[in-house]
């Protein structure tokens, strides 16, 4: 862990770190995901409201964390909990997959550089497709389950609206929407955290 040296980082005080963060991002990943229960259309806004507040949260993270897997590990867990709570299995492989890459930009500036940062948060945001996975190669035994759980209107509705075009586009849009999450993150690390002695 080179990047941590000499800056009293240790590998508990990293472990400890990336748990608590990740914990509050899945928090704040799921409420804001609960906006959906409105309308496949609010998955979006509640996509969107996940991706600004977790800005501050995995820009912190990151920086307290300071080791290599940091991204890797919180996406491990997110994806776990994904599945464990009914979405599709390819979000595991598709998350630790975002998570290591976003890893190696974010060593790359030891963990501290913003603009790495702030890339490595904005690549490892697009996890969020893993759990629409299935739309692209078994589109009815996912709308099935969807029509089990929300109904069969809403099931139509998301049909109608998430095709492939869709999808792709959400895939820049939550990249622009995941760097402005990232630069407020950095900004409020700078002005708040760091003065408190927090960052």
């Amino acid at each position: 862990m080179p990047q941590a040296a000499g800056l009293g980082v240790t590998k508990a005080r990293s472990a400890v770190t990336i748990g608590a963060f990740t914990a509050v991002y899945f928090v704040l990943m799921w409420c804001s995901g609960m906006l959906g229960f409105f309308g496949p259309a609010f998955m979006f806004v509640g996509w969107i409201v996940g991706l600004l507040l977790n800005g501050s949260v995995v820009m912190l993270m990151l920086v307290r964390s300071r080791m290599f897997g940091t991204l890797t590990i919180a996406g491990g867990v997110v994806a776990f909990l994904m599945v464990v709570t009914g979405h599709a299995w390819v979000t595991i492989p598709v998350t630790l997959i975002l998570g290591f890459l976003g890893d190696l930009i974010a060593r790359g500036g030891g963990y501290v550089s913003a603009p790495r940062n702030i890339a490595a948060y904005m690549l490892f945001s697009l996890w969020m497709i893993g759990p629409l996975a299935p739309i692209f190669f078994a589109p009815d035994p996912y709308y099935e389950d969807v029509a089990s759980q929300m109904g069969q209107d809403y099931a139509d509705a998301m049909r109608a609206l998430f095709s492939p075009a869709v999808i792709g586009g959400w895939v820049v849009v939550a990249m622009i929407v995941a760097c402005i999450g990232g630069l407020i993150g950095r900004f409020l690390l700078r002005k708040h955290f760091a003065k408190a002695g927090v960052a």
